[in-house]
């Protein structure tokens, strides 16, 4: 089991190398001497600038390049979380001491293998008001790009969709394999905002548009639908609802 985390043009301003001690960055050929320096030599693999492009094009070619099981985790994600009950009944967040990490990640790959899923991934949001302490895990939910956990699977990332293809990967799993394990008790911090270099060095207001569009057309505005046109701009980054038909948890 390996965690890759696939970077571009952001060596200055990585999240998590510490606390990822083992994560290998996967980046152009070009940026090799860039991400050295700053992660180390033996941290850094590189695919060819021609191979490289949108970020569904460089996961994809961690799939196909890399054995799985393997993990691929955004360069923003600076840690791991998770919830606990204090003696006065309400939740409180607790941050995942990292040398747990890799035990953790070997034990959801055992249950999501269990389970019958190819994929599994961590919850989104990190508000304790919302994780249910009765439901610490999901089948039938979403699990995106910033945290994914891939067993051996024939699916690719969709290129076309752009920035939604994670939104589009965990629509493919669902619907071919009809589960994805979720933890809805541990999450991930990420820090988008303001990071630059990866997807924001691309991102413009009509190509999410456009992408937002073409993940509406292929999957139909009753499994996946986003606010167009945008009152602001995370009306485009995050989906107005993502409604699953299957049952279960």
């Amino acid at each position: 089991m390996k965690i890759y985390i696939p970077s571009f043009k952001r060596h200055l301003n990585l999240r998590g190398t510490e606390y990822f001690k083992s994560a290998i960055y996967i980046v152009p050929e070009s940026q090799r001497d860039d991400y050295a320096k700053k992660v180390g030599v033996d941290r850094v693999i590189c695919l060819p600038d021609s191979e490289d492009g949108n970020i569904a094009k460089k996961r994809n070619w961690i799939l196909e390049n890399m054995k799985s099981p393997l993990v691929m985790l955004d360069d923003d994600v600076s840690s791991l979380g998770y919830y606990e009950s204090r003696p006065s009944g309400m939740t409180k967040r607790i941050d995942m001491d990292p040398r747990i990490v890799e035990d953790f990640i070997k034990k959801s790959f055992d249950l999501c293998e269990q389970f019958g899923a190819k994929m599994w991934g961590l919850a989104q949001n990190q508000d304790n008001r919302i994780y249910k302490e009765f439901l610490p895990f999901s089948l039938g939910k979403i699990s995106l790009g910033p945290f994914q956990g891939h067993l051996p699977h024939d699916l690719k990332f969709d290129e076309s969709v752009g920035a939604k293809d994670d939104y589009d990967m965990a629509l493919q799993q669902l619907n071919k394999y009809r589960k994805i394990l979720r933890w809805n008790k541990f999450h991930y911090m990420c820090e988008h905002g303001g990071n630059s270099g990866g997807c924001v060095s691309t991102r413009s207001k009509e190509k999410e548009i456009e992408q937002c569009k073409r993940i509406m057309a292929k999957w139909g505005k009753k499994i996946i639908s986003y606010k167009i046109p945008p009152k602001k701009i995370s009306d485009l980054l995050n989906a107005k609802h993502v409604n699953i038909p299957i049952g279960g948890i």
